[in-house]
């Protein structure tokens, strides 16, 4: 406790320049203490203090050369091609398959390893111990010519299912352009770009690219969005174009790469569009619609935010292809940059950066059906601050990055974190962000460029923002940030709130379970019933709907009261209603403090604890107060969920027999401030 407290005066005491300077050099070092003596790597990460850009491409190569130790533990050799060239290839759960998890791993590994042959190396970036450039090259020169030999266009050597990859002719393979680029980089990072390994490049990219000449350019916007596939088609034809500039097919390839990016970002309104778009008017470009009128997007059956940021990084990544490959890398034309970047900063200003929390993450009001806290939209932030110039993206940019770091700290062999939800592919694509995020500011510097503070960020977010077309609402306040969604491809309804603080922010996480999540709970055999209602003033809102069962019907209204504080108004409830999902997990806090009436418990959540009481605080942060006397809450049945290992809270366990009731939550709240905000709402 001694130490702790030491710790906690220490951090106050000295200057933020001395805080930042330790981080740099200490990431790990920067955990301080809770108050059991548990730490964790994202207590250390502080928002005040910005990296700046050379700072930022150090600290990627940084993370990068750390990640090298997981790279060689999966990387195998793998005989040789027809040509006798030698092979290997990095195993996916689909070790060397010719399905997306194996080709994917092979060549985005393939990539990120020679880009630290080449970046690393020439800024003397030290590995780690038993790793050399050496080996660098020799595993990615390999897998290069595994990639290049299993392609369908080559044919010198098949994946260890007995099949070939890629596209050619008319057969076509889901995603095969996406894996292209990075095979495609991989080359020319290991100056392999001519030669062998450039003449069997080019016909991998030719047999790609020309596939895409023959295609109705997809569109869809709702439940199954075509923007993200329609960003990666763009990335192959960019980089047979920048290899290939010559080829009889090369301006084709460039029209048809225009008309793939333009079409990512579209909204109906785009039909009739007259601004000119290199060369034509946007709506000559127009092939349908992508986004919903509002902007926001769906895949997977609904709003994904992970979806809507990272069409901006596959669209950022051709822009790359034409500079990094082409014979004479040069500035694209303002035109060309005009179609690639086609809506990003309406879907910036609507979307994205309302959505966007103190740490850097996304929200993500529907839930997440991958690894929770991955900060994927690092590449788009980058792009948004290098491309475009944005000081918000920059600001982001940083958190993200920070965070980034900080979850790769909880691993002893570099990979990004624990318990990936796909495993090695997890990890390439990782990587792949952070490395682009490196090239996105190594091609367009920000410069002089200053990011936002958070403050003024959140001041100019504060308004509550509605997406009618999604039924999602949100607020922000200087404490927290709170949103609710009902979603009909889903059949979901659910409610994020969190604190406006980088370290305590996920504590709570997005949770979604059958019907409901957070706050609804989760009644079983439940449906939606009707459609939401919402009210709404400048800073704050009301939403209500219900759930039906046969006869039976659970009525619930959230309000958000203002300040710090929330509210939920039910009938019809089950035991689960009010739930709450925490994180215990070594990336957050593996254990978390209960203080209710009575009582005080620490734990990791893998017991369940129960306990009578009207009141319960997490961690001196979150308060929550049950207004019905005679209350039993509980705590309990850690286990992983999206690669995030996560206790539920359920705080109207035993308070069901009224069958209706009300629950107010807290978010910047010690437990002393809940035990007297309970006396005052139970009088």
């Amino acid at each position: 406790m001694f130490i702790c407290a030491f710790r906690r005066i220490f951090v106050v005491m000295k200057t933020k320049l001395l805080i930042f300077s330790l981080f740099l050099l200490l990431p790990t070092q920067l955990c301080a203490g809770n108050e059991q003596g548990v730490s964790s790597p994202t207590e250390g990460v502080i928002h005040a203090d910005f990296l700046g850009e050379q700072q930022m491409q150090q600290r990627c190569l940084a993370m990068l050369s750390r990640f090298m130790t997981y790279a060689k533990s999966i990387y195998t050799d793998a005989g040789k091609d027809k040509q006798g060239n030698n092979c290997g290839y990095f195993k996916a759960r689909s070790a060397g398959q010719s399905n997306e998890d194996g080709v994917r791993t092979n060549a985005d590994m393939a990539m990120v390893t020679a880009f630290m042959w080449k970046y690393g190396k020439d800024h003397q970036v030290s590995l780690p111990e038993g790793i050399t450039y050496d080996d660098l090259q020799r595993m990615a020169s390999r897998a290069l010519n595994y990639a290049l030999a299993t392609h369908r266009s080559n044919q010198l050597l098949t994946c260890t299912d007995k099949k070939w990859w890629g596209t050619k002719d008319k057969y076509y393979q889901w995603e095969s352009s996406l894996w292209s680029l990075s095979v495609a980089l991989a080359a020319h990072f290991l100056d392999k770009t001519d030669g062998r390994e450039g003449q069997l490049l080019r016909q991998l990219l030719t047999a790609e690219a020309d596939y895409e000449l023959t295609r109705k350019i997809p569109t869809e916007y709702i439940g199954d969005t075509k923007a993200e596939e329609n960003g990666w088609e763009a990335n192959v034809l960019a980089c047979a174009y920048a290899l290939m500039p010559q080829h009889a097919h090369a301006q084709s390839w460039h029209d048809a790469m225009l008309r793939f990016a333009f079409n990512c970002y579209t909204v109906a309104a785009d039909a009739n569009n007259q601004t000119p778009v290199a060369g034509r008017k946007a709506c000559e470009w127009y092939a349908g619609q992508n986004l919903y009128d509002d902007y926001t997007l769906q895949n997977h059956n609904y709003f994904h935010t992970s979806y809507q940021n990272v069409v901006i990084q596959e669209l950022v990544e051709s822009m790359l292809a034409l500079r990094l490959l082409g014979a004479q890398p040069t500035e694209i034309s303002k035109d060309v940059q005009t179609a690639f970047t086609w809506h990003w900063q309406e879907v910036w200003d609507e979307v994205l950066a309302p959505l966007a929390l103190c740490d850097g993450e996304l929200a993500m009001p529907n839930g997440n059906d991958w690894s929770m806290f991955l900060y994927d939209q690092l590449p788009a932030y980058a792009a948004m601050a290098t491309v475009m110039r944005n000081a918000d993206a920059l600001m982001l940019e940083n958190m993200a990055l920070k965070y980034t770091e900080a979850r790769q700290q909880t691993t002893a062999d570099g990979a990004w974190m624990l318990n990936a939800d796909i495993g090695p592919r997890r990890m390439g694509v990782t990587a792949h962000r952070v490395m682009m995020t490196y090239l996105m500011h190594q091609l367009y510097p920000t410069g002089t460029l200053t990011p936002t503070a958070w403050a003024d960020f959140q001041r100019r977010q504060a308004a509550t923002k509605l997406w009618k077309s999604q039924n999602i609402v949100r607020s922000m306040s200087k404490d927290r940030f709170v949103c609710f969604s009902w979603s009909e491809g889903l059949k979901n309804v659910n409610c994020l709130m969190v604190p406006n603080l980088p370290d305590k922010n996920k504590i709570v996480i997005p949770y979604k379970k059958g019907v409901g999540g957070n706050l609804i709970g989760h009644p079983a055999g439940f449906r939606l019933s009707g459609k939401p209602q919402f009210e709404l003033k400048k800073n704050t809102w009301k939403a209500s709907g219900q759930l039906r069962k046969g006869n039976d019907v659970m009525t619930f209204c959230v309000t958000d009261c203002g300040k710090n504080k929330v509210q939920l108004d039910f009938s019809g409830a089950d035991a689960t209603v009010g739930m709450l999902a925490i994180s215990t997990d070594p990336f957050t806090k593996t254990q978390r403090t209960l203080y209710y009436e009575g009582g005080t418990t620490t734990t990791d959540g893998q017991q369940t604890c129960r306990f009578s009481s009207q009141w319960v605080n997490i961690d001196n942060q979150i308060g929550i107060v049950c207004l019905t006397p005679g209350n039993e809450m509980s705590f309990g049945g850690r286990k992983e969920v999206n690669s995030i290992y996560t206790s539920l809270l359920y705080p109207a366990a035993a308070n069901v027999a009224a069958n209706k009731g009300t629950i107010v939550y807290f978010v910047n709240q010690t437990a002393e401030q809940t035990r007297q905000m309970c006396r005052k709402l139970c009088k």
